[in-house]
């Protein structure tokens, strides 16, 4: 991340306490319950109205799917299930790599079918569920969640380059599960885990894609899983993580300039990790290197910084200027891009 978001406390942030009541306290204790089958009335009276108010497909059914499974259900499955809830969203202390998550491939081991009935709950929670005006007009829009989140801040903070609609669009940007609700269960309305990004880094790069893992594929079949530190989107460091872009041209700068002719590398003292996995996630080098041979690239160049430098500005102090307001309008990658062009 180029930056982090400052989190913020709102009615939608309390619905992650429904879910851990309902799982915690009904779902995953269903051995020492004495009812065979779940309904609303086995959990608190102001959570009833969430689960009887809207389609039953949604949230009820699989709720009772899940409860017959857990019935019959080994104390030590039991247990691991309890784990998920609790360690899941832990999401800082997931990303900097200090707890391991419980993923529905582990829930598979335990039950196949419970950990369908798990995904349908949590898809269905997200994406239905919550613009239900039970849910919203108790816990607040998830759209007005958003544009209090982004306020009039238009930079995407994973990328830094692109856009992301503020709070004075009618529409909004993607709300980025960020440890990805395909691979975790107990996550989905966790609002430390919903991040703003533009829709480039979200619908073209990330996808579903595992934050903490780095998994490769050989014709679907994973042949390898290594766990991996990623940025905190919600990070408090003080000062947070500076990543440095650093850019070297194997060709003189013109306007049919490619890729191949440009070398990229980021440096992060202590966090080479959360780098990778934020390049790997984002497709941080590709994008940056797309950015820097574009017309609009090119155009500031001769524009705007050769224009400045006939006027008797320096390169040093032409940068100095563009570091004084280093995240707006692209300027960190500006930086790295012009020093690269002057040191060829």
């Amino acid at each position: 991340m180029i930056r982090p978001y400052k989190h913020i406390q709102s009615n939608f942030h309390s619905l992650q306490s429904f879910i851990n009541h309902l799982f915690l306290d009904v779902i995953f204790h269903a051995p020492k319950l004495p009812q065979n089958q779940f309904d609303s009335s086995m959990v608190l009276a102001k959570y009833q109205p969430l689960i009887d108010e809207v389609n039953d497909d949604y949230l009820l059914k699989p709720l009772k799917e899940s409860f017959i499974i857990c019935k019959t259900l080994k104390p030590k499955d039991l247990k691991i299930l309890k784990r998920g809830v609790h360690v899941n969203n832990k999401i800082r202390l997931l990303c900097n790599g200090e707890l391991n998550p419980v993923g529905y491939e582990e829930i598979v081991v335990i039950n196949k079918d419970l950990s369908k009935q798990l995904k349908t709950f949590f898809d269905k929670l997200y994406d239905e569920a919550i613009n239900r005006a039970i849910f919203y007009n108790n816990y607040q829009k998830v759209d007005d969640y958003y544009k209090v989140l982004v306020g009039r801040s238009r930079a995407c903070r994973s990328c830094g380059i692109n856009k992301v609609l503020t709070k004075f669009h009618s529409k909004r940007s993607a709300l980025d599960h960020y440890l990805p609700r395909n691979h975790f269960p107990f996550t989905s309305i966790n609002c430390k885990n919903l991040v703003p990004i533009c829709d480039t880094c979200n619908s073209k790069y990330k996808l579903g894609e595992n934050t903490i893992f780095d998994i490769v594929k050989k014709n679907g079949v994973v042949i390898s899983k290594e766990r991996k530190k990623a940025f905190y989107p919600y990070s408090k460091l003080e000062p947070y993580p500076s990543i440095e872009v650093k850019i070297n041209l194997k060709a003189p700068f013109t306007n049919t300039i490619e890729p191949d002719d440009i070398d990229i590398s980021f440096e992060s003292k202590g966090f080479e990790e959360q780098v990778s996995s934020w390049d790997r996630l984002f497709g941080i080098k590709e994008n940056y290197l797309a950015e820097c041979c574009t017309d609009d690239m090119f155009t500031y160049y001769e524009q705007q910084y050769v224009a400045e430098m006939s006027f008797g500005k320096t390169h040093k102090e032409y940068l100095e200027s563009l570091s004084r307001n280093k995240f707006g309008d692209m300027n960190f990658l500006k930086i790295a891009f012009l020093d690269g062009v002057n040191n060829y």
